[in-house]
Formats: structure tokens, sequence, C-alpha cells
């Protein structure tokens, strides 16, 4: 366990190394990926400010290109842009117990993020392996497309308190295999995003090198 703190403390001071004006004066390339993840921030107040389409598509080009288990690439996503349409999902989905998540419904864009369903990925090859495959590929397409949205100045924010049946119906796709999985929204953030890292654990609190966690 010693030698697993001491690596975990070698590679948090890398990643300080990396990160820092030191690390490009030396004249490596500078880590611009990790600065959209350390920016990157979840929105839930949005300006009036229409978003244009061409960013919309390109976070879902983002998402197209994401990896996934035995290529299924089993995401789906249904783009509500426009308000009356809008309205009608968010009035459909932010009800009853989910009424918390209705301020979300002014947001410019609400993207609903599902999965087809596959029996042989999903579920065989879930019971077998013990995980959810078809989960993992939509968290990562999901999360391209916040990455995406985030390069091109966009606020995001997942959502997963929301009326799930509610949402199949409102689509028409109750009994035809699909499973919701998020919503997101998408906008202009209302004020400027805040400065600095966000809150999380420190590399030597979640990364173990050749040892299991402490």
């Amino acid at each position: 366990m010693q030698l697993c703190l001491r690596e975990g403390v070698r590679l948090q001071v890398s990643l300080d190394l990396w990160s820092s004006s030191a690390y490009s004066s030396r004249g490596m390339p500078e880590a611009n990926f990790l600065k959209l993840c350390q920016t990157r921030r979840s929105v839930r107040r949005f300006s009036d400010r229409p978003v244009e389409r061409e960013k919309l598509e390109l976070c879902l080009e983002a998402a197209r290109l994401a990896p996934s288990a035995d290529n299924g690439q089993p995401w789906r996503f249904v783009i509500f842009d426009d308000p009356a349409k809008k309205k009608a999902l968010a009035d459909a989905v932010f009800t009853g117990v989910f009424l918390a998540s209705k301020h979300f419904g002014e947001a410019p864009v609400l993207v609903v993020l599902l999965i087809k369903e596959s029996l042989l990925i999903n579920r065989a090859g879930g019971w077998v392996a013990g995980v959810q495959f078809q989960l993992v590929d939509a968290g990562i397409a999901g999360e391209h497309f916040v990455l995406a949205a985030a390069e091109q100045d966009l606020g995001t924010c997942w959502i997963g308190w929301f009326d799930s049946r509610a949402l199949l119906r409102h689509l028409g796709l109750k009994g035809h295999g699909y499973r919701p999985i998020a919503l997101i929204a998408v906008g202009y953030p209302a004020s400027d995003r805040p400065s600095g890292e966000p809150r999380r654990k420190p590399l030597a609190q979640i990364a173990f090198w050749n040892c299991p966690p402490r």
C-alpha cells in the first residue's frame, strides 16, 4: 500500500506539471482537452439566445463517433429546439414527483438520449458480464455531446429526474424497444461560468497503479 501511495502522489505531481505553464514553456503541447474538461460545468440557467443548429450538429457528430460495445451504436438523440414542441415535451415529463426539473423546460434546447436495446448486447451480455454495456455506450456518447457543446461555449446539464414512461408515451415509442437514458438541456449560459476547476477528488484517491483501491 505504501507503493500505491507513492505512485499516487507521483501521478498527482505529474498532472500538476502537465497542466502548469511550466509544462508548455518547455515546448510541450498544451493539454487542450484537459483544459476543456476542467472548465466544463453543468448549467441550470440559460439565456434566451437561440442555439445555432450548426453547433448542435457538431455535438451530434461528436456523439456519433463514440465507441460502443460490438460497435452496436445504440444511442438515439431526439432534439427539441422548436419552442412549442419543447414545451409539450417538458409538460409531459416534468410532472408529479418530477416537477423539480420543470425549470429545464426553459432551456433553448432539450435533447432526449435513448438507446435502442439489443437483446444480445444489453441483456444477455449484461447478464454474463454483470455490466449493461449499452448504458455505458450511451454515457460515452452523451459525454462526447456535452464536451463538444462546451468547446462551442454552450452550456449543458444532464437531467436524470424525469418521467421516463411518460417520455416514451409522448414520443410514441412505448413497446418499440427504446429505453430513455437522460435529457440534456442545452443553451448559452445566463451568466459567466465559475472560474477554476470543479470540486473533484484528487487523483491519489481515485487512481491506483498496480494495486487495488484502498
